[in-house]
């Protein structure tokens, strides 16, 4: 969705932080403690890609039609004087002149220069680039930049924030859309989709719902969205947890959502996403109506949100049990920093991620720096031109290897990208 209040999270975002307008500008080359010596970036490219979901996706409540199987992404590469690359991926956002003009600022630093460091751990970013990595017009620059880190200090990320706090990391598969609509059948679709996810070894979906919004017209949506719900507790049974996600396809119909959550309680949703637009006053209704028919269900919000500190009031009203940050625009320490708050008010946090192999990788590290981060969102979409085959899936739970950075490569296909499409260059 698009964000339309963008020039007032700034705001709110400088006023949180207390610090005048004019250091909100990407201003890297200010920087002058050199603390660390060595290598400096030299170049940043950045192409776009193909890849595919493992099986085709159908539509979601405002999709124009189903997604399909085949996707791309923009992937970033960062090179340092002495030969060694960052590897990451762009965020939602355009990049025209000021982000060319911001990325070519970078160029001569030291990526161990961004953070400040603290027994030999990144603290936090440095202040002189707080500000920069905090807008979410340059924020999806920390992947690359901690692929470089890790590299350089021969360690995994993770391990660049301190010890991990579990081993394996609990994922969902997340490609469940209306799989019924695209296929003109009945709810039965969506439980044989749910039980191949499980044979797959994943012991959480989220499936959409928001039929009503624009699929399936007014209350025969929330029919079908309960059919699709009950569909796939059958499917999966007890001892796994299904979540739901409305993409926002109840705006304006709140006793529809009321009713559609009744009815899908007693089936063990674990919570429901995006079922109208964030506002504290109608969750906070939401909530309340939930708890008077005995039917509560936790609220999890925020893929929308790009400035961490926009979580506060939601997150001190104590709405939301789970926030959704979008990983690869947010920004690695900015989603750990969201972690933090959201850990202050017993509240957790699942990075939101889609159609980004990178994304889900960049999760499972923040999964193992933060107890809070309980669950990470699986798209099941793989980049043709990476290698993450360092990383295993077994019985529903992402491992991770011990090699530095994200481990991961690029593949050989991306020379083929490259000469195909053109890299654009900045030096």
């Amino acid at each position: 969705m698009q964000d339309k209040r963008s020039l007032t999270r700034r705001d709110f975002l400088k006023a949180m932080l207390a610090v005048p307008a004019s250091y909100a500008l990407p201003l890297p080359r200010i920087m002058a403690q050199n603390i660390h010596d060595g290598p400096v970036i030299e170049k940043i490219t950045i192409l776009r890609v193909p890849g595919e979901f493992y099986r085709p996706v159908a539509m979601n409540a405002y999709d124009p039609g189903p997604k399909g199987k085949a996707g791309s992404i923009r992937l970033i590469r960062v090179f340092l004087s002495d030969g060694t690359m960052g590897l990451g991926v762009e965020g939602y956002v355009s990049i025209g002149s000021k982000t060319i003009s911001f990325l070519k600022n970078m160029i001569g630093i030291n990526p161990l220069n961004v953070y400040s460091w603290e027994e030999g751990q990144i603290r936090e970013i440095h202040p002189s680039y707080r500000l920069s990595l905090q807008d979410p017009q340059y924020s999806w620059l920390e992947g690359p930049l901690l692929d470089l880190v890790g590299k350089l200090k021969g360690k995994p990320v993770y391990q660049l924030f301190g010890k991990s706090v579990r081993d394996g990391v609990d994922c969902y598969d997340g490609t469940l859309y209306f799989a019924d609509v695209a296929a003109n059948r009945d709810a039965s679709i969506i439980g044989e989709i749910a039980k191949r996810i499980k044979e797959d070894g994943y012991q959480a979906i989220k499936l959409k719902v928001g039929r009503p919004y624009k699929w399936v017209k007014g209350e025969a949506g929330v029919k079908r969205d309960i059919e699709a719900f009950i569909a796939a507790r059958e499917a999966v049974g007890s001892n796994f947890n299904l979540m739901a996600d409305a993409n926002n396809g109840y705006e304006g119909h709140f006793d529809w959502a009321v009713r559609f959550l009744k009815a899908c309680a007693p089936y063990e949703m674990y919570w429901i996403e995006e079922i109208f637009p964030e506002s504290i006053e109608e969750y906070r209704k939401l909530n309340q109506t939930l708890l008077e028919n005995n039917a509560y269900i936790a609220i999890a919000e925020g893929e929308d949100i790009k400035w961490m500190e926009e979580f506060a009031p939601y997150l001190k009203s104590r709405i939301y049990r789970y926030i959704q940050p979008d990983m690869r625009t947010s920004g690695f320490t900015n989603i750990l920093h969201a972690a933090d708050m959201a850990a202050d008010h017993g509240v957790s946090l699942v990075p939101h991620n889609w159609m980004s192999e990178i994304g889900k990788l960049m999760s499972i590290h923040a999964s193992k720096i933060k107890k809070n981060i309980v669950f990470v969102e699986d798209d099941r979409y793989h980049n043709f031109a990476i290698d993450a085959s360092s990383y295993a899936f077994t019985n529903g739970q992402w491992f991770v290897s011990d090699r530095p950075g994200w481990g991961v490569d690029l593949s050989p296909h991306y020379v083929t990208f490259s000469r195909e499409s053109g890299e654009m260059v900045i030096d």
